[in-house]
This record gives structure tokens, C-alpha cells and sequence, in this order.
């Protein structure tokens, strides 16, 4: 019996061990050059036919050895998307908070993480992405992955991506949203891709954006246009609602820590959207977390919401 323990720890302790080893190589990985949200969403809008899929999560907080180790996992199961060739992988989408406090050498690790997805990756801008600017705006955003704000077309679809990272929408963005708004009417499908969501979709939530005046603006602007689905991070969930026709869908689990309950949506994931012609599907796809964060964290949040929901 003592031998097996000791063989069974051994195992473990090797497996736990093995799992580090991906983080641990990302930070003595050779830096890539940058490259900007600009260059991809012109090279996107070469791409011809109605048929094609994208991937989207948020809130990776990169620069977080805890962060990084999950996200690393969530990016080799990306990179196993396309196997079946079922539907051209086109683009990968991270609705903000790229980064941990937003400190250049967060934005470059960010910058060896994404270098290891085969697709094109546009990412928006999050509230974590300038928290270390010391000051002036955003300025490794601007030099690490380039505008805050862009709209490109994408095989029938138009894509808008705004910067609502400070919780708020200006007039002038407001203006600027509807102008390209107005410019994807002449497309199929209409996607926004923004870090906030303008409502909550979980109720315990902390964050009530839909008290605050650009949040019910913002949702029928949504409605009137017809968008198809709006993508958000900041949650660290999954949760799908719809208002007026239009999908609001969280996607924040790209490698920060869910603290809600697995069964609410704090799980590890990115969707995997799949555009048909004239229709659109996604499905969230689950990502266990490496087996030393399970083991430090994961294991005892699911252990503490089974015995509360146990007694109370």
C-alpha cells in the first residue's frame, strides 16, 4: 500500500510538473515583432465566400503566471480547430483585457501568447490594458497591437470593434458607431465585438452596467441594425442573453481566474462561431484548467460551491 502512495504521488508530482512546462517555456520564448489590428483587418477583407468560422474569448490578463498557464492550454486547443476542415478558421477575436494591469512587459508577453495561434488575432481594448500607463493613454496598446477602434468586412460580414473599456460610451463614439452601423447594412452579418457588455447576464453579479444611461442607448442602437451578436468580455464567465433580437454573449474565460460556480458559466472557454450563408451558430467549447492550477485553485472553488449548495 505505502509503495502504491508513493508511485501515485510520483505521478502526480511529474504530471504537475509537466504541466508547468508551457508557461515556463513562454517566458524564455524568443519575443515576436508586433503586429497591429490594422494590418489583420486589411487582410481580412481580401477574403472571398460565404462560409467561414472565428474563434472569440476575452479577459487572458496575460503577464499573470496563472493567467498565462491557462491561456497557454486554452491556445493548443484553438490551434486543433480546423482538424476536421469542416469551415475556414479566419480570425481569433480577444474582446479585451489582454493584459494583467496593462505594463509593457505584459503587453509583450501578450505578444508571444498570440504569436503561438495560427490565425490572424485582433484583440480590443480592455480596462486592465491601461491600468500601469503611468498616465499616457494606452500608449503599449497603441505599440504592441495597434487601434482601439476598427470595422472591417470579412466574407459577407461586417465587423465593429469599440472601445468601451471606461464603462461609458461618448457622444462622438455613439456617432461613430451608428455611421458604421449604417455601412454594414450592406452586409449579411453584423458583429460588435467591445469589452463591456451594456447588461449583466448574471445576477449576483457585481458589475450593473444596465444602470448606467449608454447601456439601454446602446441596445437599441443594436436592435435597429440588426446586429446578429454583440461579443464582451469583463465577466469571467460564460452567458448568452438576447435583447430585441440581438445575442449578447460573455465570453471572459480566456485564462483569468472564474471565480462564479462552473454550472453559472465560470468555466475556462472560447467560442468557435461558424457563419453559413445566412445563418450563424457558435458553440462555447470548455477548457480544463493545467492540473497544477486545478489542484491550487479550481478543485477547491468546485469543492466550496458543492457544500454550500449541500447546506443552503
Amino acid at each position: 500500500m505505502k509503495r502504491f502512495k508513493k508511485i501515485f504521488l510520483l505521478i502526480i508530482s511529474a504530471a504537475v510538473i509537466y504541466s508547468l512546462v508551457p508557461v515556463v517555456t513562454l517566458y524564455f520564448m524568443k519575443e515576436p515583432a508586433p503586429y497591429m489590428n490594422e494590418k489583420t483587418a486589411e487582410k481580412l477583407s481580401h477574403n472571398k465566400g460565404d462560409y467561414f468560422g472565428f474563434i472569440v474569448f476575452g479577459d487572458c490578463h496575460s503577464g499573470f503566471m496563472f493567467n498565462d498557464s491557462a491561456t497557454l492550454k486554452l491556445i493548443r486547443q484553438i490551434d486543433r480547430e480546423d482538424r476536421f476542415k469542416k469551415l475556414p478558421i479566419d480570425f481569433v477575436v480577444v474582446a479585451g483585457d489582454a493584459t494583467f494591469r496593462g505594463s509593457e512587459w505584459e503587453h509583450r508577453i501578450y505578444n508571444k501568447t498570440r504569436s503561438l495561434i495560427k490565425w490572424p488575432i485582433l484583440t480590443a481594448m480592455g480596462n486592465h490594458d491601461d491600468d500601469d500607463d503611468k498616465g499616457e493613454t494606452t500608449k503599449y496598446f497603441k505599440k504592441y497591437i495597434g487601434a482601439k477602434e476598427l470595422s472591417f468586412a470579412n466574407r459577407g460580414s461586417y465587423f465593429i470593434i469599440i472601445d468601451n473599456a471606461a464603462g461609458d460610451i461618448s457622444e462622438e463614439c455613439f456617432s461613430a458607431i451608428e455611421e458604421e452601423l449604417k455601412k454594414s447594412l450592406a452586409y449579411k452579418h453584423r458583429f460588435i465585438i467591445a469589452h463591456k457588455s451594456p447588461m449583466s447576464p448574471y445576477q449576483q453579479s457585481w458589475y450593473r452596467p444596465e444602470l448606467s444611461p449608454w447601456s439601454y442607448r446602446f441596445m437599441k442602437l443594436c436592435e435597429r441594425y440588426k446586429v446578429d451578436i454583440v461579443f464582451c468580455g469583463h465577466e469571467h464567465m460564460f452567458k448568452e442573453s438576447v435583447f430585441g433580437g440581438v445575442k449578447y454573449i460573455t465570453s471572459g474565460g480566456g485564462g483569468m481566474i472564474t471565480q462564479i460556480p462552473k454550472r453559472d458559466g465560470g468555466f475556462l472557454h472560447y467560442l468557435v462561431v461558424r457563419v453559413y450563408g445566412d445563418y450563424v451558430d457558435y458553440e462555447a467549447r470548455k477548457v480544463s484548467p493545467p492540473l497544477w492550477e486545478y489542484l491550487i485553485y479550481y478543485m477547491w472553488k468546485d469543492a466550496f460551491y458543492l457544500i454550500k449548495d449541500a447546506i443552503f
